[in-house]
């Protein structure tokens, strides 16, 4: 953790979007304050990527492939987030 405005240990986030672009942006942001990040995005490839760039700052990142205009699919991020980090923070 480099960012030392504010610390972020020991929470977690969901980040729409954020495999790319300012949703990467906040995402690298909350992880480098020490933020645990679950990225869910459209596609896999980049979210793969985004979740290897967050682990290498240190921090738990897990992705999901998550379509935003799908209830089904938004219940099982929030499942996931649930079940991989225990609670998570509106942000």
């Amino acid at each position: 953790m480099s960012n030392t405005a504010f610390d972020l240990s020991g929470k977690s986030a969901v980040i729409t979007g954020g495999n790319g672009g300012i949703g990467l942006g906040i995402a690298v942001g909350l992880a480098d304050a020490g933020a645990d990040i679950l990225v869910a995005a459209r596609n896999k490839a980049k979210t793969d990527a985004a979740v290897k760039q967050l682990q290498a700052l240190g921090v738990r990142a897990v992705g999901t492939t998550t379509n935003v205009q799908h209830e089904d699919e938004v219940a099982d991020m929030v499942k996931l987030a649930l079940d991989e980090f225990g609670s998570w923070t509106f942000l």
